[in-house]
């Protein structure tokens, strides 16, 4: 499908270099970004990745059974079957495969494991559950259970170069659905109303004839909001629905493309028909809002120093209540997004810009009854400066 080739077994190298740096014996993991990134395939079904040490064996994924010759085919690591049957337990397949590939002696103490823990925003985050945890402390009596998932983030944060293509090929398509959308916007015959729906239907098909495979969030798909429904405090999450699209009011087009495992996530926003003066005046100052953003996604500038900047646009122009506080979150492959957000704070405040991270910036702004506007566009810290990989300008369309 792809001309651009992701070293796919370099990934699963720098798992198992941090593997050595935890003393691990082994590692179980559940994150979809972790499969997505070791499998190099689209796992949607309940599944971990055996991993063990460098030299030990290779790694094998578990997937449920009634995917495993599709993943086999379009994967890149050995593939098993489970389910909810004798024979097939997952806990015991893994016991299984780990005492075959030498990662685990029964006589020996209990082994330390590397599994994925904590609390994801993302219901397609797939950490560890409890019951998974309790599975394998049964069937790897006395085994630890150390916490891999910063050794997760931290690996797939900087992009390589061929990851950063795939991202740039997936921006590409997006610009292609929302240049699908403007065009049948400016070709509507007086009179003829759009629903949500029917905005999302003309961008998917647009960017599937592009390439796109997999419409990858979970909210809904592509996310669609006019009117009432784009600005609502905080507002960012839209699922379309068959809302009617009414002149004159915010109409925000949130679009997700998929390619080589790799996503793509490009909001934009119009205005059909005549624009409300306060509207607009609402809009310019968006448009400032985004652009002092990506101004200041630059290597060594901090979480709470870029929201600083943008929030002053916003105090100054009598709208620090409309802006969220969330500037950016992350991108890469299936099943990475949110690390890291671009939060202010103690938590996350002092964390910088790095080169080669690709972030979402994003501007969530909204005022209701009067509009709200959303930004989200795949960005690059470069050396210098950040790069929106879409080419779709930020400015709000008038249509």
């Amino acid at each position: 499908m792809s001309e651009i080739k992701i070293d796919w077994k370099g990934h699963v190298k720098k798992y198992q270099a941090a593997m050595e740096e935890l003393n691990l014996d082994f590692c179980v993991l559940t994150r979809v970004k972790s499969i997505t990134y070791l499998a190099g395939c689209f796992v949607p079904w309940k599944s971990t990745i055996l991993l063990p040490r460098q030299g030990e064996g290779e790694p094998i994924l578990f997937t449920v059974l009634l995917d495993v010759e599709r993943v086999k085919e379009e994967g890149k690591l050995e593939t098993q079957g489970w389910g909810p049957m004798k024979g097939f337990e997952w806990q015991k397949k893994i016991k299984k495969a780990a005492k075959k590939m030498g990662a685990y002696n029964p006589k020996g103490d209990g082994p330390r494991i590397g599994v994925e823990l904590g609390l994801d925003i993302c219901v397609t985050g797939q950490m560890l559950t409890f019951t998974e945890a309790n599975l394998l402390k049964k069937v790897f009596p006395g085994c630890k259970l150390i916490d891999f998932n910063p050794k997760t983030e931290e690996i797939q944060l900087i992009k390589e170069p061929e990851e950063i293509a795939m991202l740039r090929k997936a921006s590409e398509i997006t610009d292609v659905g929302q240049t699908a959308v403007k065009e049948v916007f400016m070709q509507r015959e007086d009179g003829k109303i759009f629903t949500e729906n029917e905005i999302a239907g003309i961008g998917t098909l647009a960017m599937r004839k592009a390439g796109s495979n997999y419409e990858w969030t979970f909210t809904g798909n592509e996310e669609i909001g006019s009117g009432y429904r784009a600005s609502w405090t905080f507002n960012g999450c839209t699922p379309a629905t068959n809302k009617k699209v009414l002149e004159g009011e915010s109409l925000l087009v949130d679009l997700h493309s998929e390619y080589g495992c790799y996503l793509g996530d490009l909001s934009h926003n119009y205005i059909l028909g005549s624009c409300p003066k306060e509207l607009k005046e609402f809009n310019d100052v968006y448009e400032q809002l985004c652009y002092t953003l990506l101004d200041n996604m630059k290597p060594g500038i901090s979480f709470n120093e870029c929201y600083q900047e943008v929030r002053k646009v916003a105090d100054k122009s009598g709208y620090a209540n409309d802006l969220f506080f969330g500037l950016g979150h992350g991108i890469g492959c299936i099943g990475n997004e949110s690390y890291p957000i671009v939060l202010p704070g103690k938590d996350w405040g002092e964390m910088t810009f790095k080169e080669n991270m690709v972030e979402i910036a994003a501007v969530v702004f909204n005022r209701p009854g009067l509009g709200g506007l959303r930004l989200e566009a795949p960005t690059l810290v470069t050396k210098n400066k950040a790069e929106m990989l879409p080419k779709t300008p930020i400015e709000v369309d008038y249509v």
